[in-house]
């Protein structure tokens, strides 16, 4: 088969499961098809992309109390705010590699990523407007969100 007709069909088919049309069960061949690949395991990648992204999220609206006392960590400079922009953009874009065939676990998959895309989506553009308040938000939307998607996996 040509590379361009590989091509469209890996493209095809990669649609098809995001959009929840075929089940993982259907897209083996969609993965042996798909010109996307995933470079590291799951959890490789929730640990060295996906959290760190997020914490930055999570921590531009936090206090933190230690024995010297309280922290207020909001971003208070320009290279506070490109950090937030630099890793709610992140986050939005490597939505798109838990996309990846390969990674998708069952039909439930692509819903939470879904979702994860539109608030990581929503801090990004609060990020470039340097808008706390609605980093903040998101914030709390992400937490919920994160929270579901790992108790219906059994990750901890």
């Amino acid at each position: 088969m040509p590379i361009r007709a590989r091509l469209f069909h890996g493209v095809i088919a990669a649609v098809a499961i995001l959009c929840g049309a075929i089940s993982p069960s259907q897209s083996e061949n969609a993965v042996q098809t798909s010109p996307f690949k995933a470079h590291v395991d799951l959890q490789t990648f929730m640990e060295h992309v996906l959290s760190p992204a997020a914490a930055v999220i999570w921590r531009s609206n936090a206090i933190v109390i230690d024995k010297d006392g309280e922290h207020d960590l909001s971003p208070k400079t320009d290279e506070d705010w490109e950090k937030i922009v630099t890793g709610t953009a992140t986050l939005a874009e490597a939505t798109n590699a838990l996309m990846i065939p390969e990674r998708v676990r069952d039909q439930a998959w692509n819903p939470y990523v879904q979702k994860l895309a539109e608030a990581a989506n929503k801090a990004y553009r609060a990020a470039e407007e340097h808008d706390l308040k609605s980093i903040s938000e998101v914030s709390d939307k992400l937490d919920g969100i994160c929270a579901a998607c790992h108790r219906h996996y059994g990750v901890e």
